[in-house]
């Protein structure tokens, strides 16, 4: 299963770069983290963690950071999870993982995103 969470972190990843919202996957998980802790089991800290994401999708001004990074984040809410009024996450392969594997794959895609970033630099 590793091989296939890599193979989904690398896919997140290469949308995080491709559609340069490489500043947001911080926040993505400390929010994660956030609802991790104080949640009961799974099922609450998935419910809670797609429902921060929504609200604050639906009211950015809690981002801070400008226009472009809440532009990134709803585009990453929006477009890549599929999170719209009821705070389900319609990302199907996403929304199955256990909350492990959720944080596996957002770290490495955040691995993948500063990989990206420092090559960029380095250039």
């Amino acid at each position: 299963m590793k091989d296939g969470l890599y193979d989904m972190a690398v896919n997140m990843g290469q949308y995080f770069v491709k559609n340069k919202l490489t500043n947001i996957l911080d926040v993505v998980i400390n929010l994660f983290e956030s609802a991790r802790k104080t949640s009961a089991n799974e099922n609450e800290a998935k419910t809670k963690f797609f429902s921060m994401l929504n609200l604050i999708n639906k009211e950015p001004f809690m981002l801070g950071g400008g226009k472009p990074y809440k532009e990134a984040f709803k585009k990453f809410v929006e477009g890549y999870l599929s999170i719209f009024k009821n705070a389900e996450c319609r990302n199907r392969d996403f929304a199955r993982l256990t909350t492990d594997e959720m944080l596996y794959v957002l770290c490495w895609a955040n691995r993948y995103v500063k990989s990206f970033e420092h090559s960029k630099r380095s250039s």
